[in-house]
Protein backbone atom coordinates (compact mmCIF):
# COMPACT_ATOMS: atom_id res chain seq x y z
CA UNK A 1 0.00 0.00 0.00
CA UNK A 2 1.41 3.37 -0.71
CA UNK A 3 1.04 6.42 1.18
CA UNK A 4 -1.51 9.32 1.26
CA UNK A 5 0.29 11.85 -0.46
CA UNK A 6 -0.19 15.26 1.06
CA UNK A 7 2.43 16.86 -0.88
CA UNK A 8 1.73 17.79 -4.26
CA UNK A 9 1.83 15.09 -7.18
CA UNK A 10 5.67 15.98 -7.84
CA UNK A 11 6.43 14.62 -4.55
CA UNK A 12 5.08 10.98 -5.42
CA UNK A 13 7.90 9.86 -7.67
CA UNK A 14 10.19 10.78 -5.10
CA UNK A 15 8.08 8.84 -2.39
CA UNK A 16 7.66 5.78 -4.37
CA UNK A 17 11.25 5.89 -4.48
CA UNK A 18 11.66 5.99 -1.08
CA UNK A 19 9.28 3.22 -0.22
CA UNK A 20 11.38 1.10 -3.12
CA UNK A 21 14.40 1.65 -0.92
CA UNK A 22 12.70 0.50 2.28
CA UNK A 23 11.26 -3.07 0.35
CA UNK A 24 14.93 -3.33 -1.10
CA UNK A 25 16.60 -2.82 2.67
CA UNK A 26 14.18 -5.48 4.28
CA UNK A 27 14.29 -7.87 1.63
CA UNK A 28 18.45 -7.77 0.49
CA UNK A 29 20.07 -6.97 3.69
CA UNK A 30 17.57 -8.02 6.41
CA UNK A 31 15.84 -11.23 4.96
CA UNK A 32 18.70 -12.04 2.78
CA UNK A 33 21.14 -10.81 5.60
CA UNK A 34 23.69 -9.59 3.02
CA UNK A 35 26.01 -7.32 4.75
CA UNK A 36 27.52 -6.33 1.07
CA UNK A 37 24.07 -4.47 -0.36
CA UNK A 38 23.99 -1.84 3.04
CA UNK A 39 25.77 0.35 1.03
CA UNK A 40 23.16 0.43 -1.73
CA UNK A 41 20.33 1.24 0.72
CA UNK A 42 22.43 2.98 3.75
CA UNK A 43 24.61 6.46 3.55
CA UNK A 44 27.58 5.68 5.02
CA UNK A 45 26.72 7.45 8.38
CA UNK A 46 23.56 5.66 8.63
CA UNK A 47 22.29 5.03 12.05
CA UNK A 48 18.92 2.55 13.28
CA UNK A 49 17.36 3.54 16.29
CA UNK A 50 16.30 -0.50 17.76
CA UNK A 51 14.24 -1.13 19.96
CA UNK A 52 16.31 1.27 22.20
CA UNK A 53 19.51 0.17 20.87
CA UNK A 54 21.88 2.56 18.79
CA UNK A 55 23.25 0.67 15.65
CA UNK A 56 25.62 1.50 12.86
CA UNK A 57 26.33 -0.32 9.31
CA UNK A 58 28.67 -1.95 11.00
CA UNK A 59 26.46 -3.32 13.78
CA UNK A 60 23.97 -4.64 11.00
CA UNK A 61 26.64 -6.15 9.30
CA UNK A 62 27.81 -8.11 12.28
CA UNK A 63 24.17 -9.19 12.69
CA UNK A 64 24.50 -10.45 8.84
CA UNK A 65 27.55 -12.71 9.40
CA UNK A 66 25.94 -14.26 13.02
CA UNK A 67 22.30 -14.40 11.23
CA UNK A 68 23.71 -16.31 8.49
CA UNK A 69 25.71 -18.95 10.82
CA UNK A 70 22.13 -19.89 12.57
CA UNK A 71 20.37 -19.69 9.40
CA UNK A 72 18.17 -22.77 9.40
CA UNK A 73 16.81 -21.83 5.88
CA UNK A 74 14.00 -19.83 7.28
CA UNK A 75 12.53 -16.90 5.36
CA UNK A 76 11.41 -13.80 6.01
CA UNK A 77 8.75 -12.06 4.03
CA UNK A 78 7.87 -8.51 4.58
CA UNK A 79 5.54 -6.24 3.94
CA UNK A 80 4.61 -2.75 4.39
CA UNK A 81 1.88 -0.25 5.11
CA UNK A 82 3.46 3.65 4.62
CA UNK A 83 1.14 6.10 6.09
CA UNK A 84 2.82 9.52 6.13
CA UNK A 85 5.55 11.15 4.43
CA UNK A 86 6.74 14.63 3.61
CA UNK A 87 9.72 15.87 1.50
CA UNK A 88 11.85 18.93 1.86
CA UNK A 89 14.28 18.99 -1.29
CA UNK A 90 16.66 16.11 -1.30
CA UNK A 91 15.24 14.71 1.96
CA UNK A 92 12.51 12.62 2.74
CA UNK A 93 10.60 11.59 6.23
CA UNK A 94 8.20 8.07 6.18
CA UNK A 95 6.20 6.30 8.42
CA UNK A 96 5.19 3.22 8.19
CA UNK A 97 4.00 -0.53 9.84
CA UNK A 98 6.28 -3.04 9.07
CA UNK A 99 5.14 -6.68 8.93
CA UNK A 100 7.22 -9.62 8.76
CA UNK A 101 6.40 -13.32 8.28
CA UNK A 102 8.83 -15.80 8.96
CA UNK A 103 8.21 -19.47 7.06
CA UNK A 104 10.29 -22.82 6.40
CA UNK A 105 7.90 -25.25 4.97
CA UNK A 106 5.11 -23.59 7.38
CA UNK A 107 4.34 -19.72 8.75
CA UNK A 108 6.93 -20.22 12.01
CA UNK A 109 5.73 -17.13 13.17
CA UNK A 110 4.95 -12.97 12.67
CA UNK A 111 6.37 -9.74 13.52
CA UNK A 112 5.07 -6.06 13.36
CA UNK A 113 7.57 -3.02 14.19
CA UNK A 114 5.77 0.72 14.06
CA UNK A 115 9.60 2.55 12.47
CA UNK A 116 10.21 5.86 10.61
CA UNK A 117 12.96 7.02 8.09
CA UNK A 118 14.73 9.26 7.24
CA UNK A 119 16.10 9.18 3.48
CA UNK A 120 18.16 11.39 1.26
CA UNK A 121 19.07 11.68 -2.45
CA UNK A 122 22.85 11.40 -2.83
CA UNK A 123 23.84 11.69 -6.58
CA UNK A 124 20.44 10.96 -8.18
CA UNK A 125 20.04 7.83 -5.26
CA UNK A 126 17.70 7.86 -2.75
CA UNK A 127 19.76 6.14 0.79
CA UNK A 128 18.65 5.77 4.13
CA UNK A 129 19.99 7.71 6.26
CA UNK A 130 18.05 7.05 9.72
CA UNK A 131 15.47 4.60 10.91
CA UNK A 132 13.69 4.48 13.62
CA UNK A 133 12.14 1.01 15.09
CA UNK A 134 9.70 0.04 17.47
CA UNK A 135 8.39 -3.94 17.91
CA UNK A 136 4.95 -4.04 18.46
CA UNK A 137 3.94 -6.60 21.25
CA UNK A 138 2.73 -9.78 20.34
Amino acid sequence: MSCQKEEPNNDAEAFKKVEQVVQGVFDNVWAAKNAEAISKYHTDDFIILEHGEVWTNETISNWCKEAKLRDEGTKRINTFDFFKAKKEGNRVWMAYHNYATFKKDTILGKMQWLESIVAVKQDSIWKLEMMHSTRIPK
